[in-house]
């Protein structure tokens, strides 16, 4: 396994001196490969986030190798993909599940985290006493979980080892798996309350309970796993937007080298923040390089039908301008008004020809990255890639046939009551 891992300062905390609150940290020493990411919160009610967010990614860290060393490896064998949601959404859905041995495991996991994280929260604390300015956002100094409060963070993780893997989340952000069939999904459950700027988090007093994970041990891993800060999804807006994101990078480490990905990494991150959410980024990726190679031109055919959908998508609005601009003839007389709305009409068609000549670039690139076992036909339809063929412009007004009629409506001379 192979990993890359990044976090930078968002665009927002660079205008007000604020640090970067999240953290990450990614390795695959003696055949165990772990990823874990935290984003600290960004209220003043926490304003040691970034120290909670880095204690949570090394605490976990420790607790997870223990775990993996420790734990009857057994219990995993031959046991399906399993997604379990948090307990919190099953109380509210009255859909209590059985507990099997993994998922006690897991949840003794998940309470040594916890205790983990306060206790070394706690401890900073009393290292770094609270200044009179701090002790002003404190409810009460006194209790720990208002102390604790202060250092709030999510968590993010994904362990694999030789004979399974698992995968655990508190709070926003994204966890995309990519299998050996090209797919990709989002393998550990959502937690809707974690909506707009509102999350769980390992700070909260039931936060056992706000644990959602997943599992699988029947010899079927993820070919790559990505986690990611809620920056980085909230910038791409759509899930196979980023989704599209991450194959990229993919791509670009079977084409060239895992060095030139993480640079790829580095350089994208602020920007995508100062462009998109402003906020923090963080990323970690664990990935098979062995398997990825065969995963690729299934990765590639995705983009490829993708970007064909949003042709088609375009096509049926272009049918649908040009239904509206068949009704202006060269051979008729229209009134000022009537060729104002022609000219729009026209315009949108531009437009979405404009866009339909990027998208089959973008599709004809995809083909040519595609092996030579592949068809390498460049895109080609009915309506074509250019506005009017020529039957059409006999009968339909050009764009410059309606700037010449206005011209001539427009001038002085021209009497007429329109």
């Amino acid at each position: 396994m192979e990993k890359l891992v990044h976090f930078c300062q968002g665009e927002s905390h660079k205008a007000t001196g604020k640090v970067c609150q999240d953290y990450a940290m990614c390795s695959t020493d003696n055949g165990i490969a772990v990823a874990v990411l935290s984003d600290g919160h960004g209220g003043s009610r926490y304003f040691r986030s970034d120290v909670g967010s880095k204690t949570i990614v090394e605490c976990t860290f420790k607790k997870v190798m223990g775990f993996v060393e420790n734990i009857d490896s057994s219990i995993f064998e031959g046991k399906p993909f399993t997604a379990v949601s948090a307990l919190t959404t099953e109380r509210k859905e009255e859909n209590l599940r059985k507990n099997s041995k993994v998922d006690d495991q897991l949840n003794q996991l998940f309470k040594s985290i916890i205790f983990g994280w306060r206790t070394m929260v706690e401890q900073h604390a009393k290292e770094n006493p609270f200044t009179d300015e701090e002790l002003k956002l404190i409810t009460d100094p006194q209790d720990p979980h208002s102390i604790d409060k202060t250092y709030g963070c999510t968590l993010m993780c994904y362990v694999r080892t030789p004979m399974y893997w698992f995968a655990f989340h508190l709070g926003d952000g994204k966890c995309f798996s990519f299998d050996g069939d090209g797919n990709w999904n989002e393998p550990i459950p959502w937690d809707e309350r974690c909506f707009l700027n509102k999350t769980t988090s390992i700070c909260d007093t039931d936060a056992l309970s706000e644990f959602r994970y997943c599992y699988q041990g029947n010899g079927d891993s993820p070919v790559a796993v990505f986690l990611a800060s809620d920056g980085l999804d909230d910038s791409f807006g759509e899930s196979y937007n980023q989704a599209n994101f991450y194959i990229q990078i993919l791509k670009l480490i079977a084409n060239t080298s895992n060095n030139d990905a993480q640079k790829e990494i580095e350089d994208t991150l602020p920007q995508l923040s100062k462009i998109g959410s402003q906020d923090d980024m963080s990323v970690a990726c664990l990935y098979d390089e062995k398997e990825l190679e065969f995963i690729l031109p299934k990765l590639i055919l995705w983009q490829r039908s993708n970007v064909e959908k949003q042709i088609a998508a375009v096509n049926e609005k272009i049918l649908v301008a040009k239904a509206k601009m068949s009704k202006y003839s060269p051979l008729k007389f229209y009134t000022k008004k009537e060729l104002i709305e022609a000219q729009y009409a026209q315009t949108d068609i531009e437009r979405l020809f404009i866009s339909k000549r990027e998208l089959v670039t973008k599709y004809n690139r995809f083909t040519s990255e595609l092996p030579s076992t592949s068809s390498h036909a460049d895109y080609d339809d009915e309506i074509g890639l250019y506005e009017y063929k020529e039957e059409e412009k006999r009968q339909t007004l050009t764009a410059e046939q309606i700037r010449k009629r206005l011209r001539v409506l427009s001038h002085p001379m021209y009497k007429f009551d329109i």
